[in-house]
């Protein structure tokens, strides 16, 4: 029988292989857009989001955006980038700057909500989020809602995370990808289920190296670092100084997380 650490490894691999692969054809053709200011960002936010990136549906070309100063949006919730329509494809370099805003999510019925709503076959990394609130339904997580075969790295978050189902501090919901090296500070709430302080929702993939602290609060699938606890998922190396909390409607049962290191799943 294959170990499921190696497995999950190995399907993470393979999976970021497909990616390199598939962005390497692309190379010739990407598009790269530097963001410098606070007017800069939300008009590529809106254009994205409203088709001006693609053609009959389709991305024109690969996207290559960098942020390059930090950004501060405090008078409105930022609407997240990429849907289920126009999920974003390609590199988000945040080169170590930090977007601060006042909340993400201007609904609570949204699915899909995060600094990205949707991913796909992308990479994401080295980008700061401080915000107060990231609120939505289903797949919630403060850098992105729901990441298909995506990498996301080095990105570190200070807020507050709800939602009803799938909801993590760095992601919501992730399948065939990887997180690693993240940073979460914050409160993590499902008023349903599947909450991690790092992951919600997590399918074939892994999370290596990453931290949360906080509380982490949901009716089951409930853990300090990602929700799930199948056979094709892998959490190693991770830090959590979280408080774990399970809800239901007649008691709320408190686990208090508090150790220095936490390998949740044998390798």
């Amino acid at each position: 029988m294959i170990n499921r650490g190696l497995l999950a490894m190995l399907l993470v691999a393979f999976a970021l292989i497909t990616q390199s692969c598939s962005n390497k054809k692309e190379a010739n053709s990407e598009m790269i857009l530097k963001i410098t200011n606070s007017e800069e960002f939300t008009s590529f936010v809106n254009d994205y989001n409203s088709g001006k990136f693609h053609i009959n549906d389709t991305l024109i070309s690969p996207l290559i955006v960098t942020l390059d100063s930090d950004i501060s949006i405090i008078n409105d919730h930022l609407s997240p980038i990429g849907s289920e329509e126009y999920p974003f494809i390609g590199t988000f370099n945040g080169n170590g700057h930090t977007i601060t805003c006042c909340g993400i999510g201007k609904t609570e019925n949204a699915d899909n909500v995060g600094l990205f709503g949707y991913a796909k076959n992308s990479t994401i990394k080295s980008v700061t989020i401080v915000t107060e609130q990231v609120t939505g339904q289903r797949n919630v997580g403060v850098i992105c809602g729901y990441a298909y075969r995506t990498l996301i790295s080095d990105c570190k978050v200070s807020g507050n995370v709800k939602g009803d189902s799938y909801v993590g501090g760095i992601v919501g919901c992730a399948s065939y990808g990887g997180i690693a090296d993240c940073h979460f500070v914050g409160d993590v709430t499902a008023s349903g289920y599947v909450a991690g302080g790092i992951v919600g929702m997590l399918e074939f993939g892994g999370v290596t190296r990453s931290y949360a602290g906080g509380q982490v609060t949901g009716k089951y699938g409930v853990h300090p670092i990602s929700g799930t606890d199948a056979e094709d998922v892998m959490v190693s190396e991770c830090v959590d100084r979280m408080n774990v909390i399970i809800a239901s409607k007649t008691n709320k049962k408190e686990i208090a997380s508090d150790k220095l290191t936490r390998l949740l799943f044998q390798m």
